[in-house]
C-alpha cells in the first residue's frame, strides 16, 4: 500500500483495502499525486461515510503527512516533493472547507466541525495553525478569522450553558482563542470580524450574547448558574464550608482571568486600530450600562455582574504599568482627558465635581483639542477603568447591598410561611404550594449573594483593584494641584484661602467659581467610584486596605478632598470618605490601634491638614441639598465624632485643636454650635422615643396579661409602632453617645470654648434639661427591655452628662447660665446624680461626686443673687430685653432688614445655626448687623440706677 494510500485513507484495490475508502474507476491506478486534488474534492463531496467529518478527515490527512515527513527524516531522507504537495493540497482544502459551508454536504456542518473541534481541542491546535498561516499567504485571514470565529460563537450559541460549570468546554473554547490571537496578524484584525460589535441600538443587556468577546468576558463566578450550582445546595451550610467553595472558586476564577488577559492582551498589541476598537467596545458597553448604579434599576435589563466585573479587572490589569509606585509614566495620562473631541466615553448625563452642564459644555467648547490631538492608550485605559469601577465593580457592590436584606426578607417569609402550613386549615394547604418556589427563589438570592461575597473576599483580585485605586487618587492629587506636579512636589493647601468668620456652607457660588480646573468639571464617577468601592470593601476580613503600604495615596487625597470645600460639592461623596477614615481609625482590637492611624500621624500632608478638614466639614454637613438632609447630617457627624476622638489621643493633633479653639474662635465655636445643636437633638429624639417603647412594651404585656387596652391601636399597629421607636431610639442613642463623647473630651481641655456668650446658656439649659430627665420623676419612663439593643445605658449617659458638669465647673460664665435656666436647673437633681453614681453604682469616685456637689451650690448660690439682683431691679421696660430671649439686653443690635433690635450675642447664637433674618427669614450676616449704642448706653445707666437703689 503506497503512502499517498495511507495519508488520504483511500484505495483502488477492494480487496486489498484495508479499510480504506474504494474510489471509482475514474481513478486510475496506480494512484500518484497528480490525482490527490481530485481525491480530496471526492473525498469531501461524495464521499458520504465522511459527512459531517470532513474537517476532521483534513485534520488526519495533515497529521499523517507530517508523520511521513518525519519518518523521512529519521532516515536522513529529505521528505518528498509529494509530500509537500499534499500538505499544501489538504490545507487548501481545510480552509475552502471552513469558509463555503456549501462545499460539502449536510446542515449545520460548520456547528459539527467546531463540536469535534471543541471535543478533542488539543488534536487540532497545530492544524489550525497551519490553516491560518496558509490564509496569511493567501490573504484571505479576514475571511477564515470570520468564518471560524463566528461558527465558534455559534456553537456557544447553541448550548444550553456556556460557564464554569462546563471546565472542558470553556477551557477548549479558551485555547482556541489564545491560539488565534497567538498570530499578531489574527489580533490585529479579529476587531473587524462581524460580531466583534454590537448593533448601536442593541439593549444594555444584550452586549455578553450577541458580541463575539461576550460569552467569553461572562466567565465568573458571579454567573448566576454558576452560584447556584455551586452555593445553592444547601442554604444552612456553614461560613467554613462556604469559605472553602469561594477558595475554589476564586482558584478557578484566576485561571480564567489570566487567559483572558492573555487574549485581550493580544488583541491591544495587535495593531493601533485593533487597540482602539477593543476600547471603544468596553465603552459602548458601559456608556449604556449607566442604570446599574441606579437605584430602581432592574438588573435583568442590564449588563451581568460576571461581565462587567471581569472587563473592569482586566482593565485594572492593563492600568498597573503606568500607576506603579514609581509614578514615571502618571504624565502620560491626559489630565485635559475630557476636552478631547474624540471621547469614548458618553458624558452626557454625568454630573460634574463641582459645575453644572452648561458651565461645563462651554469650557469643552472653547479648549476642545484639535481633531488630530486624539487621547493615548494610556489615557483612555485609565478613565474607562475609572468608568468600570463605578458603573462596573460599583454596581456589583449596589447589587449585594440589595440582595443582603431580600434574602433576610424571603427567610422571613418562609419561616412564616412553614409555620402557616403547619396548621390544618385551607390556608395552609395554599402556603404548602407556594413552598418550593419560594424556596428555589432564597436558593437562588443566596447563592448570588454567596457568590458576591466570594468575589469581594478574593484578596488578590481586590489587592488588584485597591493598586489602581492608589494610583488614580494620586493622580486625581496631581489634575487638584494647580502645576499639576504632584507627587513629584508637594501639593500647597488650601487651594484658596480660608475666609475668617464666613461659613462654607453658605458659600456655594464663591467655592464653585474659585473651584480648581480643570477637576471642577470633571465627572462626578471618576472619584465616586472609588469612594465607593473602599467603603464597600472595608467591611471585610481580606479587605486590600488593611496594612498596604499604598493606602497612604487614597487619605491623602481624601484629606485634599475634605480640606478644600470647593472641590468637590456633592456632600454625600464627602459623608462616605469620613465615613471610610473613620473605619480606618476604629481600634482593630482591644489594645490595637486602626489601620490609618499611622498614616494620620506621621503622614505629614494628612496630619497638616485633616483635622481642620474634619471641623470644617462637620459644619458644611449641615445642608446636603436634599430632601432627607437634616438627618443626612447626622451619619458624617458621627464618623466625624469617631475620628476626632480618636484623633485626640495623638499629642499633634490635641495641640491644634487646642490652637484652633484659641486662634481661630468663630470657626471653632461654629463648630461646637452644631455639635451642641445635634446632640441637643438626638437626646431629646433619642429619650422621648425610650419613653416610647417603654408605653408600648408595657401596654403590649397588659394585654397579654388580658388587661382592657389602654391605647388607641390594635395589636399589629402597636408592633408596627414599637418598632419604628426602636429604630428611632437606637439611631438617636447611638448618635448622641459618640456627641456626648465629644463634649467630655473637649470641655476638659478646651472648656472656654463652650462658655462663650452665643453658646453657653444653650448648653446649660440642654444639659439640666437632660439630667432632670434621666434623675426626675420621669426617668421610670426610659426602663426598657434589653436596653442595650438600644445603644442605651442610662447610667453611662448620667455619667458623661455630669462630667461635662464637672469640665466647666470653674467657668463662671457657666456656672452663671446654669443658674439662669429656670426651666428644667435644679439642686436636687444633681443630689440625686451623686446618689446614683457614687452610691448605688460606684460609677464615680469621691472627688468627682464632691466637684458636682459643689458645682450645684455654686449655681444655686448665683441663681438666688440674680433672683434678689431683679428684685432690686424692679420692672423692665420691655425695649431693653432681648426679643427673643427675654432678658435684659447688654450689646443691643438692630438687623439691617427686620429693624428689630436684639442682643448681639442672641442674634450671634442664631446666626450659628441659620444665616437668616429670625424675623423676616431674609439672609443677614453677623458684620451687617448695626450697633444700637444709644440704647445700649440707656441698659447700662438703667443697670447702674437699678444697683444703687
Amino acid at each position: 500500500m503506497s503512502v499517498l494510500e495511507e495519508i488520504l485513507q483511500v484505495s483502488k484495490d477492494p480487496a486489498n483495502s484495508n479499510g480504506f475508502h474504494v474510489l471509482p474507476d475514474e481513478f486510475v491506478t496506480p494512484l500518484d499525486v497528480e490525482q490527490v486534488d481530485s481525491i480530496l474534492l471526492y473525498q469531501l463531496t461524495e464521499n458520504l461515510e465522511l459527512e459531517a467529518r470532513q474537517f476532521a478527515y483534513l485534520k488526519d490527512c495533515f497529521y499523517r503527512v507530517q508523520q511521513q515527513k518525519r519518518i523521512a527524516k529519521k532516515s536522513q531522507q529529505e521528505p518528498s516533493g509529494a509530500l509537500f504537495e499534499i500538505d499544501r493540497l489538504v490545507l487548501g482544502y481545510g480552509l475552502v472547507l471552513f469558509q463555503i459551508e456549501e462545499f460539502s454536504p449536510g446542515e449545520d456542518n460548520f456547528l459539527r466541525y467546531m463540536s469535534q473541534i471543541i471535543g478533542q481541542v488539543d488534536q487540532y491546535t497545530d492544524f489550525l495553525s497551519q490553516l491560518i498561516q496558509r490564509a496569511m499567504q493567501e490573504e484571505t485571514l479576514l475571511e477564515f478569522t470570520e468564518c471560524f470565529l463566528v461558527s465558534l460563537k455559534a456553537y456557544i450559541d447553541s448550548l444550553k450553558l456556556f460557564n464554569l460549570n462546563d471546565s472542558q468546554v470553556v477551557s477548549a473554547v479558551l485555547t482556541l482563542f489564545e491560539l488565534f490571537v497567538s498570530f499578531k496578524p489574527v489580533a490585529a484584525i479579529v476587531t473587524k470580524v462581524s460580531g466583534f460589535f454590537a448593533d448601536y441600538n442593541v439593549k444594555p443587556n444584550q452586549f455578553e450574547k450577541v458580541t463575539i468577546l461576550g460569552p467569553i468576558l461572562t466567565l465568573s463566578p458571579l454567573n448566576a448558574s454558576v452560584a447556584l450550582h455551586n452555593y445553592g445546595d444547601n442554604l444552612e451550610r456553614s461560613q467554613q464550608q462556604t469559605n472553602f467553595i469561594h477558595e475554589s472558586l476564586q482558584t478557578e476564577h484566576k485561571m480564567i482571568l489570566d487567559r483572558l488577559f492573555y487574549i485581550i492582551d493580544k488583541i491591544v498589541r495587535g495593531s493601533s486600530d485593533s487597540r482602539t476598537d477593543l476600547l471603544t467596545y468596553f465603552a459602548q458597553i458601559i456608556n449604556k450600562n449607566h442604570l446599574r448604579r441606579g437605584d430602581h434599576a432592574n438588573a435583568n435589563k442590564l449588563a451581568s455582574n460576571a461581565f462587567v466585573t471581569n472587563i473592569a479587572l482586566l482593565l485594572v490589569r492593563f492600568s498597573q504599568p503606568f500607576l506603579d509606585v514609581s509614578f514615571k509614566k502618571v504624565d502620560k495620562i491626559d489630565v485635559n482627558y475630557f476636552n478631547n473631541l474624540n471621547l469614548i466615553l458618553d458624558l452626557s448625563s454625568e454630573t460634574r465635581m463641582n459645575s453644572d452642564f452648561k458651565e461645563a459644555d462651554e469650557f469643552y467648547d472653547k479648549n476642545k483639542k484639535s481633531e488630530e490631538n486624539k487621547p493615548n492608550f494610556i489615557s483612555d485605559c485609565f478613565f474607562l477603568t475609572l468608568s468600570y469601577l463605578h458603573y462596573g465593580i460599583g454596581g456589583a457592590i449596589l447589587y449585594e447591598e440589595k440582595v443582603t436584606p431580600q434574602v433576610r426578607r424571603m427567610r422571613e417569609e418562609l419561616a412564616r410561611i412553614k409555620r402557616a402550613a403547619e396548621s390544618q386549615d385551607m390556608f395552609a394547604r395554599f402556603a404548602s404550594m407556594q413552598l418550593p418556589a419560594l424556596e428555589k427563589s432564597l436558593q437562588t438570592m443566596q447563592s448570588i449573594k454567596h457568590a458576591l461575597q466570594g468575589f469581594f473576599s478574593n484578596k488578590s483580585l481586590q489587592l488588584e483593584i485597591f493598586d489602581f485605586i492608589s494610583g488614580a487618587s494620586t493622580f486625581l492629587v496631581r489634575v487638584i494641584d494647580p502645576n499639576h506636579n504632584y507627587p513629584f512636589t508637594n501639593i500647597s493647601l488650601p487651594l484658596i484661602p480660608d475666609q475668617v468668620g464666613v461659613e462654607n456652607v453658605d458659600h456655594a457660588d464663591y467655592l464653585r467659581q474659585n473651584a480648581p480646573i480643570p477637576f471642577k468639571y470633571y465627572p462626578e464617577f471618576v472619584i465616586e467610584g472609588i469612594i465607593n468601592y473602599t467603603q464597600h470593601i472595608s467591611k471585610f476580613v481580606m479587605s486590600p486596605l488593611f496594612g498596604n503600604p499604598r493606602l497612604h495615596s487614597f487619605v491623602e487625597l481624601a484629606t485634599v478632598v475634605l480640606r478644600c470645600p470647593e472641590i468637590v460639592s456633592n456632600p454625600h461623596l464627602k459623608g462616605k470618605l469620613v465615613h471610610v477614615l473613620s473605619l480606618g481609625a476604629m481600634p482593630v482590637r482591644e489594645g490595637a490601634q486602626g489601620f490609618m492611624m499611622d498614616i494620620f500621624e506621621n503622614n505629614d500632608l494628612v496630619s497638616d491638614h485633616l483635622l481642620y478638614a474634619l471641623l470644617d466639614f462637620y459644619v458644611i454637613v449641615e445642608k446636603t441639598g436634599s430632601s432627607s438632609q437634616f438627618y443626612d447630617k447626622f451619619n458624617s457627624r458621627y464618623s466625624i465624632s469617631v475620628l476626632l476622638e480618636e484623633l485626640y489621643k495623638i499629642p499633634n493633633y490635641r495641640q491644634k485643636i487646642v490652637w484652633q479653639s484659641q486662634n481661630n474662635a468663630d470657626f471653632f465655636v461654629r463648630f461646637v454650635a452644631r455639635m451642641l445643636n445635634d446632640l441637643t437633638f438626638l437626646l431629646d429624639e433619642g429619650l422621648s422615643s425610650l419613653a416610647e417603647v417603654h408605653n408600648i412594651q408595657i401596654e403590649l404585656d397588659n394585654r397579654m396579661r388580658g388587661a382592657a387596652p389602654k391605647m388607641e391601636e390594635n395589636d399589629q399597629e402597636l408592633q408596627s409602632k414599637l418598632a419604628s421607636s426602636e429604630r428611632q431610639a437606637k439611631s438617636s442613642c447611638g448618635l448622641a453617645e459618640k456627641s456626648i463623647t465629644l463634649f467630655n473630651i473637649f470641655s476638659k481641655d478646651i472648656p472656654g470654648a463652650f462658655c462663650t456668650p452665643e453658646i453657653v446658656d444653650r448648653l446649660a439649659g440642654m444639659l439640666d434639661y437632660n439630667l432632670a430627665s434621666l434623675v426626675g420623676p420621669k426617668c421610670r419612663e426610659l426602663r426598657v427591655k434589653d436596653p442595650r439593643k438600644y445603644s442605651f445605658d442610662a447610667k453611662s449617659l448620667l455619667k458623661s452628662v455630669c462630667t461635662v458638669f464637672t469640665n466647666l465647673s470653674d467657668q463662671p460664665e457657666f456656672i452663671c447660665a446654669v443658674a439662669r435656666d429656670g426651666r428644667s436647673f435644679g439642686r436636687e437633681m444633681f443630689d440625686r446624680a451623686v446618689h446614683i453614681l457614687g452610691t448605688k453604682t460606684g460609677l464615680a469616685n469621691d472627688e468627682f461626686c464632691t466637684k458636682l456637689l459643689q458645682f450645684a451650690r455654686d449655681a444655686q448660690d448665683q441663681k438666688i443673687a440674680e433672683e434678689e439682683e431683679d428684685l432690686e431691679m424692679g420692672e423692665v421696660p420691655d425695649e431693653y430685653l432681648d426679643p427673643l430671649m427675654f432678658t435684659l439686653m447688654k450689646d443691643p443690635v438692630t438687623l439691617p432688614a427686620s429693624k428689630v433690635t436684639i442682643d448681639r450675642s442672641t442674634i450671634k447664637a442664631h446666626l450659628l445655626s441659620d444665616s437668616t433674618d429670625p424675623f423676616n427669614r431674609m439672609p443677614l450676616k453677623l458684620e451687617d448687623v448695626i450697633p444700637n449704642e444709644s440704647l445700649r448706653q440707656e441698659i447700662e445707666a438703667f443697670r447702674r440706677k437699678g444697683r444703687a437703689g
